[in-house]
């Protein structure tokens, strides 16, 4: 009978009948991974738990228990942009990750977001996080030059069809038909509003030509 336990941040529940949720977390070890739940109480999203799965043959959904070792988002509940952008995260990792497949190294990236949420810089973090997801569902931004051979120390637009950077002095011609790349996705700065407002539409547009983006998607603050 197949069985592990692992750790896992809850990206999802839904009830299943009078007294079962499907669960899906994102754990450490096994990936995006879904299972039954029988309890009453939807868990928190956001939550991180230590769950013990198992079922009768491999590809079957399988059971959960759970408990909790962190709600993560509980601390954030008066602050209604940090909880919008916990609902985002989790939604998008429910909708793209692949089930079953471990990233054990993007799930560090992913918790460290969580425990560093309290910092001024959180949604710049957020939207790297975005721009890794992209890269990890092999989709990522190409950032290390500029694709039309101008200078790579000053790129400023990607193009939508290849997702590739182009410098100021190459794209100005074009600028109405490329994408603004605020210069913290590419280097280590500071951002402002239209920088943060330019990122998200960036990590916005191509991940909504890879999967269906959730309504519950980080809108522009």
């Amino acid at each position: 009978m197949p069985d592990f336990r692992d750790e896992g941040l809850v990206l999802g529940a839904h009830r299943h009948g009078e007294s079962g949720i499907i669960l899906s977390l994102f754990t450490k070890e096994h990936g995006r991974h879904l299972g039954l739940l029988r309890m009453k109480t939807l868990p928190l999203v956001g939550s991180l738990v230590e769950a013990k799965w198992r079922a009768r043959l491999s590809e079957h959904l399988g059971n959960y228990n759970c408990e909790t070792i962190s709600a993560l988002s509980a601390a954030y509940m008066e602050d209604k942009h940090r909880l919008a952008a916990i609902s985002s995260l989790c939604a998008l990792l429910d909708e793209s990750l692949p089930e079953r497949e471990p990233l054990p190294d993007f799930y560090k990236q992913v918790i460290h977001f969580f425990n560093h949420l309290e910092e001024k810089n959180w949604l710049t973090a957020y939207i790297r996080l975005e721009a890794l997801l992209l890269k990890v569902l092999g989709f990522g931004l190409d950032l290390s030059r500029c694709a039309g051979g101008g200078d790579s120390q000053t790129l400023a637009y990607v193009s939508p069809k290849t997702a590739k950077a182009v410098s100021k002095e190459k794209g100005e011609p074009y600028r109405d038909k490329l994408l603004v790349l605020p210069r913290f996705l590419w280097q280590n700065c500071q951002a402002d509003e239209a920088d943060l407002r330019a990122g998200l539409f960036l990590t916005g547009y191509f991940l909504a030509q890879h999967i269906p983006l959730p309504r519950t998607r980080l809108k522009l603050l």
